[in-house]
């Protein structure tokens, strides 16, 4: 079940979450953002499959507003690469009725070896 807002601190960890990046998930980013065919994933879609396995992790309500993200990439994965997205909470902050997320995502492959680093902050209402 996912986490609530309120149950979260920073320095939280989450169980990691895996997932394959397969050929049809790539093509589909691909067609959406209407970039080229290549033999590799587009860092982008590897961060943008990250950040939707977030949402396995903690409770986004209705409303919930991605407002920045940034990553460093490490180096390109090839189509139908299993990866492993471990995330824990950076910040969190409430001030009025507006309550920020910062979560902080490692991006491995297969082997263990860091494919992006990641930060995502997401705005959720009450």
């Amino acid at each position: 079940m996912p986490a609530g807002y309120d149950e979260l601190t920073p320095g939280h960890e989450f169980p990691p979450v895996e997932y394959r990046l397969t050929a049809d998930m790539v093509a589909a980013y691909i067609e959406a953002v209407e970039a080229t065919n290549r033999t590799h994933v587009p860092p982008l879609a590897v961060a943008a499959h990250a950040i939707g396995a977030l949402a396995e992790l903690v409770a986004f309500p209705p409303g919930t507003i991605h407002a920045s993200q940034e990553f460093q990439f490490a180096k390109l994965v090839p189509v139908d690469t299993k990866v492993t997205c471990a995330a824990k909470v950076h910040r969190k902050l409430a001030r009025g009725p507006m309550r920020m997320l910062t979560l902080d995502m490692e991006i491995s492959d297969e082997s263990g070896t860091l494919v992006q680093h990641g930060r995502s902050t997401v705005i959720l209402p009450e």
